[in-house]
């Protein structure tokens, strides 16, 4: 984390980092909306921290989710059964953000997955499905299929309509941070700090969304998924 500064948006104080302003850490204020998880002590039962978990395990064994005690800050894992499509699909409870002229939104996770071909993932912003990783109609997320290292940046609504931008090619076992940024009128969106693009909004959600993490196999072969931090951040802008 670089040295902070405090931006004021409308009634609200943003903190943000200094070299990537884009970058929110923080916000206060009465209009604020926001879901900071760093995952310390991230319990198996993630409800205990207010979001919603739907397990597909198909083979004997169960999804899991338990804290990585040795990680600095706190991180969460997420293993999947060993049987192809088994998965874990992570929404928090109430759809609360929304892309409008007179509000800012900021998502920002960092995580890295096992295999970076036979797995599938979903991060961002989504309505509440219980098989996002399958079938959404609305959201704005970053999104890996399996039998390919291409992730693609989508924003999605218009009854499941897509506009998709390639946005990075993934490793296995490697850290990244994926981000993108509402001003009130444009998306963009960031790989490890870097812009990448800014997609037009032909497809922009025109409902309320809420912060998702999905991530399922590719292949019967155990696979896990290790996040260290997500944060969502809604402030007005007007």
């Amino acid at each position: 984390m670089a040295i902070t500064g405090t931006t004021n948006i409308r009634t609200s104080a943003v903190l943000q980092d200094s070299v990537y302003e884009h970058r929110w850490y923080d916000a206060l204020g009465p209009y604020v909306v926001k879901v900071i998880e760093e995952f310390v002590n991230w319990p198996k039962n993630a409800a205990g921290y207010g979001a919603a978990c739907t397990t597909t395990p198909t083979g004997a064994g169960t999804a899991v989710l338990v804290p990585d005690g040795a990680a600095l800050g706190g991180r969460m894992i997420i293993t999947n059964a060993a049987a192809n499509d088994d998965s874990v699909e992570m929404q928090w409870l109430g759809e609360a953000f929304l892309p409008t002229a007179t509000n800012r939104i900021y998502f920002g996770i960092k995580f890295q997955i096992s295999d970076a071909t036979q797995s599938d993932f979903l991060v961002g912003l989504a309505i509440t499905d219980t098989a996002a990783i399958d079938d959404l109609t609305d959201g704005i997320y970053f999104r890996k299929i399996d039998g390919v290292t291409a992730c693609t940046f989508v924003i999605e609504g218009n009854a499941g309509t897509e506009t998709e931008t390639a946005a990075l090619t993934v490793v296995a076992a490697t850290d990244y941070i994926l981000e993108w940024t509402w001003n009130g009128s444009n998306i963009e969106f960031y790989v490890d700090g870097v812009l990448i693009g800014a997609p037009v909004l032909t497809n922009l959600p025109v409902t309320y969304l809420t912060p998702t993490i999905a991530f399922q196999n590719g292949e019967g072969v155990a696979k896990n998924m290790t996040v260290d931090w997500m944060r969502c951040i809604q402030v007005p802008g007007y």
